[in-house]
């Protein structure tokens, strides 16, 4: 239990105060203190999150620039383009439904993923001066598009751009560019996603309007957004995610209805599992633009024919990142320091799923890499806690075609002949920074609970916590000394899914369920230590505590 580490813990007369305001258990006391609240005020706008605490958009540089060369363009064209992923196409289809209904002549347009590749391309450029566009906003794109935009610029096209990736030294001579991450700009929050700044171009745009439009509306495409890009749930995020998740379940949009199953509420773990993947599948298989085109759909059965084509395309996903894993996952060499795994004409489209799927069975920097064209080769990158990829291409570069990404996450393209000598060189340099266990994977959990702690009204409690995410993560839990006190069962496709009753050392029972689990459960001898989260099961009509097993260590 090594690798069992607890987060830091609160001070008891902290945590003793707060409990003296907020009179709840405790450890959710000390939960809260964990994540920052540390008074009463702090806890209702964390339980209550209020639309009224986001911050003036008009912070944001450029901003003023943006909306009045909008404003300015009532009588032009302007094309909405966006990224092909969650991100980029709920970004074009909330842009484009606001300023449809303000009476904007408007088209979007999604980069080819193939033919294209991602961000501004010059094909999107030649298209908006096909269609007399004279102004171009992008989404979730942009910020690194400095000859594109220069491209424009001369075709006597205007772009804004909405972007919230790191700009380079080099930004774009745009008309406006708005990105908080920009040096000069104050804005207090930089963790937006590109949905998210494009909703603070629309309150802006909304603000400044004489006839107010109900914006509330759109935070669904926010929540959508910034969930599945693995944005930090807290302060501005937090707000948006959660308002935009009451929009989800309470006025779900027509484009999505398909998706969602009926008496089941949508969280933030089903946009992650199950909505999240399914628009991001449309991008990887075919184009994009599906997306948007289903997502600003008001006729029924034009929308169910397009989300039937979604769920077909999903399915086609998963089958071929099933092969391309398997595939993969043969070509391991366990004696090594990183992955670096090449496939003859492979999917690019599920490549960066494939490598993050290797990382859970083989936990060490991974690139998989597959043929790009007839000289050279791409690859996905995706790396470990503690270990910065992108700095160790940046030691490989003269080996690169090109790179792009950031520490956790990047993608390459290599020439052909050039792949052993960067495989060699990129080993080397994962080898030489290595320190200690850091490829041994570590378990963070929160604090150490009895189950009789665990009561329905305490984990409801637990649950309001919510949404959870990055920097807000569900509370994960430690009970020592359990023993399982009824016989296993097993259900899902695969029978991989346990379930059974699990007893700790205060002789309270519960019932759990295990995803990941299945063998070290069949083969438990003795009492044994867990760490797990823990929620209401309702499925029955009843609701009932329920805890989801995480890690196992034998005593």
């Amino acid at each position: 239990m090594k690798n069992w580490i607890q987060l830091e813990q609160p001070v008891v007369t902290e945590v003793n105060s707060l409990q003296k305001d907020l009179k709840i258990p405790h450890f959710i006391c000390s939960l809260l203190l964990q994540r920052g609240v540390n008074s009463l005020n702090k806890a209702k706008l964390f339980f209550r999150p209020e639309l009224g605490s986001l911050h003036d958009p008009y912070l944001m540089k450029d901003m003023e620039k943006a909306v009045v060369r909008i404003n300015n363009s009532s009588s032009e064209k302007i094309m909405i383009l966006g990224d092909y992923d969650v991100d980029g196409t709920t970004s074009t289809s909330m842009l484009y439904t606001y300023f449809k209904q303000r009476n904007f002549d408007l088209l979007y347009y999604i980069p080819d993923r193939y033919k294209e590749g991602y961000g501004v391309s010059t094909e999107s450029i030649d298209y908006a001066e096909e269609n007399n566009v004279k102004l171009i906003i992008t989404v979730d794109c942009g910020i690194k598009a400095v000859n594109q935009v220069e491209y424009a610029n001369s075709k006597g096209i205007d772009f804004i751009i909405c972007d919230h990736h790191l700009p380079e030294n080099k930004v774009p001579k745009a008309y406006a560019v708005i990105n908080p991450k920009q040096k000069d700009c104050v804005y207090p929050f930089k963790d937006l996603c590109g949905c998210g700044i494009a909703y603070k171009l629309i309150t802006a745009h909304n603000l400044k309007s004489e006839n107010k439009l109900n914006i509330r509306c759109l935070l669904d495409f926010v929540a959508l957004a910034t969930v599945s890009d693995m944005m930090p749930l807290i302060d501005e995020n937090r707000v948006m995610v959660f308002h935009g998740l009451k929009e989800v379940n309470n006025y779900p949009r027509l484009g999505l209805r398909n998706f969602l199953k009926s008496n089941t509420k949508v969280d933030e773990s089903k946009i992650s599992f199950n909505i999240g993947p399914r628009i991001n599948a449309a991008g990887r298989m075919k184009n994009g633009k599906i997306i948007v085109d289903l997502l600003v759909e008001d006729d029924h059965k034009k929308a169910v024919s397009l989300s039937n084509e979604v769920e077909y395309l999903n399915l086609k996903r998963r089958a071929t990142e099933k092969d391309v894993f398997e595939n993969a996952f043969e070509k391991i060499d366990h004696s090594k320091y990183s992955n670096i795994i090449y496939g003859k004409n492979w999917s690019t489209g599920v490549l960066g799923i494939v490598a993050s799927r290797i990382i859970e069975k083989s936990y060490k920097p991974t690139i998989i890499i597959t043929d790009f064209d007839q000289e050279l080769l791409t690859g996905s990158v995706r790396s470990v806690s503690g270990f910065d990829v992108y700095d160790a291409l940046v030691k490989c570069e003269k080996y690169l075609y090109q790179f792009g990404g950031h520490k956790f996450a990047a993608g390459v393209k290599i020439e052909k002949s050039k792949l052993n000598l960067f495989s060699e060189h990129f080993e080397k340099t994962v080898k030489e920074t290595v320190k200690g266990n850091m490829f041994e994977r570590k378990h963070k959990y929160d604090l150490e609970v009895s189950f009789s702690d665990l009561s329905i009204e305490n984990v409801k409690i637990i649950s309001r916590m919510s949404p959870f995410g990055l920097e807000n993560k569900r509370p994960i839990f430690r009970s020592d000394n359990c023993i399982i006190v009824d016989d296993l069962k097993f259900v899902g496709k695969e029978s991989q899914i346990v379930k059974s009753y699990i007893m700790d050392s205060s002789n309270t029972k519960l019932p759990f369920i295990s995803f990941i689990k299945k063998d070290e459960l069949i083969n438990l001898k003795s009492s044994f230590n867990v760490l797990f989260t823990a929620s209401i099961n309702s499925y029955s009509g009843k609701d009932q505590v329920e805890i989801i097993i995480k890690e196992i260590s034998s005593n």
